[in-house]
C-alpha cells in the first residue's frame, strides 16, 4: 500500500524523501549530522537506502551567519569537500563527514549541531548558568582545563563558562563512557555501532593524544624561552661586574 504522505525533494539525496516519525527502537542515526534520530524525521522513498534525516537539519538555512566567524557567512555543506572525505570541527574538534557550515576562505568548519549550541546552558552541579565562549576565556597564556572531565580546552575551542566561578567545560557535556556489557548485549548502541562506535572511539582518542602533544610542545616552547631570558640575563649581570 503506497504511503499517502507526499514526497519531497532534498539537496543531499538524490532520491525523493518522505515524511517519517522515527522510535528509539528503531536505532536509526541521521545522515546528516550523524546524532541519533529520533521524532521528527524525513527517510528515503527507496526501501533499499538508507537515508534518514532530522527534520531540522532538513530545514537548515543553506547559509548563515555566526558570532564565531564574524568577517563570513558560512555555507551549508553537505559533504565535506576535502580529500580526506571529512573534516575536524572548529567549534569542538572533533572529526565530522556528515553536514557542516563551512567559509571556504577560511577553511572553517562546524558541525552543524555544534553551530546551533545555545548562548548559555545550565550545568548539573554548578549554580550559574555558563556562558558559550569561541575560544578560551585566558588570554595570558594560561591553560584551561575543563572543570568535567580535567582535560585542557585548546584556545581555539568553544567553550562553557561562567567568570564569576571561574568554572568551565567543554562544548559538549563530558560523560564517562560505559564500559560494553558482555555477552554481546547491544544495549543502548546505535544502528551500525560496531565501526561507527570503534571508529568514533579511535578518533576520539588520536583527538586526546593529539591536544596533549600540542600542550606539552607549548610548555616546552615556554621552558626554552624561560632558558633563553635567563641566559641573556646572566650575561648582563656578567657584563656589570
Amino acid at each position: 500500500m503506497a504511503s499517502s504522505k507526499p514526497a519531497v525533494r532534498h539537496p543531499s539525496h538524490n532520491h525523493p524523501l518522505r515524511g517519517h516519525k522515527a522510535q528509539a527502537e528503531e536505532e536509526i542515526i541521521c545522515s546528516g549530522c550523524d546524532l541519533d534520530l529520533i521524532g521528527a524525521a524525513f527517510k528515503c522513498t527507496k526501501s533499499e537506502c538508507d537515508y534518514f534525516l532530522h527534520k531540522s537539519c532538513f530545514e537548515l538555512p543553506r547559509e548563515k551567519r555566526h558570532k564565531s566567524h564574524p568577517d563570513h557567512p558560512l555555507t551549508l555543506l553537505y559533504s565535506p569537500t576535502y580529500e580526506s572525505s571529512g573534516f575536524s570541527c572548529d567549534a569542538c574538534g572533533e572529526y565530522g563527514s556528515g553536514f557542516a557550515y563551512n567559509c571556504s576562505i577560511c577553511k572553517y568548519d562546524v558541525h552543524v549541531g555544534c553551530v546551533s549550541m545555545p548562548e548559555t546552558v545550565e550545568r548539573e552541579g554548578h549554580v550559574h548558568p555558563l556562558t558559550l565562549l569561541y575560544r578560551s576565556p585566558y588570554q595570558n597564556g594560561l591553560f584551561f582545563n575543563c572543570d568535567e572531565c580535567h582535560d585542557t580546552v585548546p584556545d581555539n575551542l568553544w567553550s562553557y563558562y561562567c567568570k564569576k566561578c571561574d568554572y568551565g567545560t567543554h562544548l559538549h557535556s563530558c560523560v564517562v563512557e560505559e564500559e560494553p556489557k558482555r555477552g554481546g548485549g547491544s544495549g543502548n548502541t546505535s544502528r551500525n555501532n560496531g565501526g561507527r562506535s570503534s571508529a568514533a572511539s579511535d578518533l576520539s582518542a588520536m583527538l586526546k593524544a593529539q591536544r596533549e602533544m600540542e600542550r606539552m610542545q607549548i610548555e616546552l616552547d615556554m621552558a626554552m624561552q624561560s632558558a633563553k631570558i635567563a641566559k641573556k640575563s646572566r650575561k648582563h649581570m656578567l657584563k656589570m661586574i
